[in-house]
């Protein structure tokens, strides 16, 4: 090789693949392989694209093969406020363990639940949200979820989220004042 074409490729190494070490630039420096041309040659535009399109097909495949599950998307986005065990922070963040199942029973604890800042807010797509969701009553209130009380959906989450509640404080007694009329309810402050 050339010094012209050994910078060249290194110039290319250094502006598209600033983490050489890792498994998907090595992947795709193995699929781009050398992109500096010979001395004096051009490569054919169709190569560059081709190789473009190969490089797109792979990284869309890593990435979603790369969701994260319910539990992970707890400790990353939720278990830093509610805490690990889903406690809460007494006077400042509600518990969600012994207390989602129930908001889950009726309909304006469900509305309440999908419209909290928390939920409303955050980075987790509709369906992500739906499955932390329906995970954390599973593994912290599973005696609240009876065959009659009705998981979040994907549909459900969309039609309610996206619409941040005026007053939490409010919507909160609201729902627990439904709850308290159809069996046990979580308190009314936290």
């Amino acid at each position: 090789m050339d010094r012209e074409r050994v910078r060249s490729s290194q110039h290319f190494r250094k502006c598209w693949l600033p983490h050489p070490h890792t498994l998907t630039s090595s992947l795709l420096l193995s699929l781009v392989g050398d992109a500096a041309p010979a001395a004096g040659k051009r490569p054919h535009p169709s190569a560059y694209l081709s190789r473009l399109l190969l490089i797109l097909i792979v990284v869309g495949t890593l990435t979603a093969t790369a969701r994260a599950s319910p539990a992970q998307d707890y400790m990353l986005y939720c278990m830093g406020c509610h805490g690990a065990q889903a406690e809460g922070v007494p006077g400042k963040v509600p518990p969600l363990a012994h207390a989602l199942g129930r908001y889950m029973r009726t309909p304006a604890g469900r509305n309440y639940v999908l419209r909290v800042p928390g939920a409303a807010n955050s980075v987790l797509s509709d369906e992500q949200l739906a499955a932390v969701l329906n995970w954390l009553a599973q593994t912290f209130d599973p005696d609240a979820l009876s065959s009659s009380v009705a998981l979040f959906t994907t549909a459900e989450v969309t039609g309610l989220r996206h619409s941040p509640l005026a007053s939490v404080l409010a919507a909160r007694r609201e729902a627990v004042r439904e709850l308290a009329a159809t069996g046990t309810a979580p308190p009314t402050s936290y």
